[in-house]
């Protein structure tokens, strides 16, 4: 097997990533972990998430925190299960809103486009 085109794959997929698409590879990163009962790759995807807040929004920010901080909690006790169930339902919610912004952002430019041609 070609390693080396996978691994460039990969890696282009990560450089050329807006913000929002890296936080779903670190979801998908995390659950991955998870399912294979992987402690230390688990923790690690999970401080990354936590790294990565943005903490000028302190309500959102404190509260997906205390999730992580949870689910970290439930990985240092072999909980992977239950980590596995919240981290999911988190990484729909945030595809989710991705792609409802890139829908929304395709709508304001074809309005944009209308008002030009009018």
């Amino acid at each position: 097997m070609d390693y080396d085109g996978i691994n460039a794959y990969k890696e282009n997929q990560v450089v050329g990533a807006s913000p929002g698409k890296l936080i779903l590879v670190l979801y998908d990163h995390v659950i991955k972990c998870l399912k294979n009962s992987d402690m230390k790759g688990a923790s690690k995807g999970l401080v990354e998430l936590m790294s990565s807040l943005d903490l000028d929004y302190q309500e959102i920010s404190g509260r997906l925190f205390s999730l992580y901080e949870y689910c970290l909690d439930l990985v240092k006790k072999n909980d992977y299960e239950q980590a596995l169930k919240i981290i999911s339902e988190m990484r729909h919610m945030w595809a989710t809103a991705i792609e409802r912004m890139a829908t929304e952002s395709a709508e304001s430019v074809v309005e944009e486009g209308e008002n030009v041609i009018q």
